[in-house]
Parts: structure tokens; C-alpha cells; sequence
């Protein structure tokens, strides 16, 4: 009487284990298949990050439309406006990173009233060494401590700089400006502040002074805008004399990524580059982005090492190759400039590091004869 029911039993238990038979190749199917989604999307996003890289060296127009996929970046953190990061020093001279949503909290760190304040801030990313960003502003916080130092980093590789470039600028500034209300309510006035930024970040350092200017009826005591970008759209080209008390423009390469036409109280041409159209790269450059990025080095070595990178004012770079400018009205690339300065201003510099000729690069002439005299001996 048992062997029915020993039997019945048998069949369902096959039953059974055809079902999880079935049930684990459908699972397994499903992994397999979420691997290959995986890979794939992996794959996507790698392509998209070569030709990010590939079309930021031919200038913003390129950058700005390149055929990415947006859907799949969307998946990969780091391009969203939170992510940016605030740099700032602690009392025992510690770099200490932050959340940009920290900005509360810079009172916090070590932020003195009776300093003169600089906000960095970064959006512009290359991976050439030579011009590493991010090493450059930790030595500048560093050296400088006879200032607030706070630098802001929009741009810590190339998708964020897409972001930042294409979609974030109007969050930024606005994240700017939360800073300099931040810094104002702890007791910083707004004449000792300088914003500066290099490329995109000129520009969002110049909206969030725009919108402090708006809000506070105040404006900050400097902007200093290293070659500002030309942005994917022109009307994202903010950097303009009223943002604030005093605006310098350090030009660099003036065609695919930086502004040529003067933005400032003071305009400032290293070698003319910028300028005028048909001298296309800075000494020692054999790229545009390079040339983009040379006067970022130069602010650098200013601030960080201290060099004196005069130059002379001028009414044109037809006048300084023929030497006449007002050679009385100097100044010097950095942080300080005379009040009464204002206007275009040019000046010579090297190809490598110590880049300044002192006072010999004030004379184009000058320069021309140093050149040919090693021939002459």
C-alpha cells in the first residue's frame, strides 16, 4: 500500500526540483544578464570619458557638444552640484576637505578677521602633470598663511568640469555666494575678500560676487579672472567690471578657451598671447590648452613662490613691441595692485619655471636682443 504513495511522492519531489532547476537558470540568466548591463554601461562610460578628454583638447565648442551619453553618466557619482568640495586650513595647519554643504562651518576652521581672504575657485580639470590643479592650490594654501585660503573645486576630473560647464554654472555661483555671505557673517569684510578662478571657474567666481553684489547691496574687494572661459554659450561669459571693487583679467589664450577682448578694470597680456589672433601659443606651449593653462602657472609662481612678474601698461601690442608704453605704470602679476592702475597691460615671460624675465620682459626690444646676442658671441 505504500509504493502508490512512494511513487506520488517521487513526482512531486521531481516537480519540485525540475521547479528549482528552472528557477535557478532563470536566475542565473538574470545575473548574467545584469553582468553584461553592467559591463556595458561600464564600457559607455569609459567612452565617455575618452572623448570628454579627447574633445576638451580642441576648446569648449568641442567639449560642450560631444556626443556623450548623459543617461549613463547620470548613473556614476561625482557630477552632481553636492559633490563639489571646499578646501580649507585648520588652526594646526592641516588642508582639511570638505563637503561643499559644510560651507556653514568655515567659521569653524581657521578663518581670521584680520587677514585678507582669497576663494579659489577651481573648474577647470587636465590631466597633464606639468599643470596639476590640485597640487598647485595645496601648495598655495600652505605657503600662504598669512591669508584665509578657502578653495572650492568644482572640476576634480572631466566629467564634473562637463557638468560644471554644461549644466551646474548658475548652482555654483550660487554656492559661491553662500560662501561670501558665510565669511561675511563671520565678521570678514567684504573689501579684504578676492575671489579668483582660472577658465570656468573665473566665470562662476564672477556670478557668486554678481549675486552678493545683489543681495547684500556689497561687493567683495577683488575678482582676479584667469583666462575666463568662453563657456558653451556666450551669455555664460559673467566676468564684468561690476562684480567688483577691483577685476583683472590675466589673459592666456584667447581663441578656443579664453576671452580675448578685455573684461577688467585691469587686462593683463603675457606676450601678447590672447590679444592678438594671430599669435596663437605661450612659450613653450605646443597645444591651445597649454596656452590656456600657462597663466594659471604664472599666477601660481606669484603667489605661491613670490616672484615679481611685472608688467608694463600699454595701449596696445603694436605699442609695446615698439616700446611705447608708459613704463612708469608698472605692476606686478598677484594679489596687490595700485589703485590709480587701470587699462591693458603686457609683459614678456619664459617658457619654464622661474617663467618671469623681471623687469627685462617689460621691453619687447630688450627681449629681441638677449635672443640674438648668444648668436653674435
Amino acid at each position: 500500500t505504500r509504493a502508490p504513495f512512494a511513487m506520488q511522492m517521487s513526482a512531486v519531489q521531481l516537480v519540485q526540483i525540475f521547479a528549482a532547476i528552472c528557477l535557478m537558470g532563470r536566475t542565473q540568466g538574470l545575473e548574467d544578464a545584469n553582468s553584461k548591463i553592467g559591463q556595458n554601461i561600464d564600457h559607455v562610460q569609459r567612452n565617455n570619458l575618452k572623448l570628454l578628454t579627447e574633445q576638451l583638447n580642441r576648446g569648449w565648442r568641442a567639449f560642450c557638444d560631444a556626443p556623450v551619453d548623459e543617461g549613463v553618466m547620470s548613473l556614476f557619482q561625482g557630477i552632481n552640484p553636492s559633490d563639489a568640495r571646499l578646501h580649507v586650513m585648520t588652526l594646526n595647519n592641516q588642508s582639511v576637505e570638505l563637503p561643499i554643504k559644510s560651507l556653514g562651518q568655515l567659521k569653524d576652521f581657521d578663518i581670521q578677521a584680520d587677514r585678507k581672504t582669497l576663494i579659489y575657485v577651481n573648474a577647470f580639470h587636465t590631466a597633464d602633470s606639468y599643470f596639476s590643479v590640485q597640487e598647485h592650490l595645496t601648495l598655495l594654501q600652505n605657503s600662504r598663511r598669512d591669508l584665509n585660503v578657502i578653495v572650492v573645486d568644482f572640476a576634480k576630473d572631466v566629467a564634473q568640469l562637463y557638468y560644471a560647464v554644461r549644466h551646474h554654472l548658475s548652482v555654483h555661483g550660487y554656492f559661491v555666494y553662500k560662501i561670501l555671505r558665510a565669511l561675511k557673517d563671520a565678521g570678514i569684510p567684504a573689501e579684504d575678500i578676492t575671489l579668483a578662478g582660472h577658465s570656468v571657474g573665473a566665470n562662476i567666481a564672477a556670478l557668486g560676487a554678481q549675486l552678493f553684489a545683489k543681495e547684500t547691496k556689497q561687493v567683495v574687494g577683488q575678482l582676479i579672472a584667469v583666462d575666463p572661459a568662453t563657456m558653451c554659450r556666450t551669455t555664460d561669459i559673467l566676468v564684468k567690471q561690476s562684480v567688483a571693487a577691483r577685476v583683472v583679467v590675466l589673459h592666456g589664450e584667447g581663441d578656443v578657451f579664453g576671452v580675448r577682448v578685455p573684461l577688467g578694470h585691469i587686462d593683463i597680456y603675457p606676450n601678447g598671447i590672447g590679444y592678438f589672433p594671430r599669435r596663437k601659443l605661450q612659450p613653450g606651449c605646443d597645444s591651445k590648452i597649454c596656452s590656456h593653462m600657462y597663466p594659471f602657472v604664472l599666477f601660481m609662481e606669484a603667489l605661491i613662490e613670490g616672484v615679481m612678474i611685472p608688467a608694463t601698461k600699454c595701449e596696445s601690442w603694436a605699442k609695446f613691441r615698439q616700446s611705447d608704453c608708459n613704463f612708469q605704470n608698472t605692476i606686478n602679476i598677484g594679489l596687490v595692485y595700485p589703485a590709480n592702475s587701470k587699462g591693458l597691460y603686457f609683459c614678456l615671460t619664459q617658457p619654464n619655471p622661474p617663467f618671469t624675465y623681471m623687469e627685462h620682459g617689460l621691453r619687447y626690444k630688450t627681449k629681441r636682443l638677449e635672443k640674438l646676442a648668444p648668436k653674435k658671441s
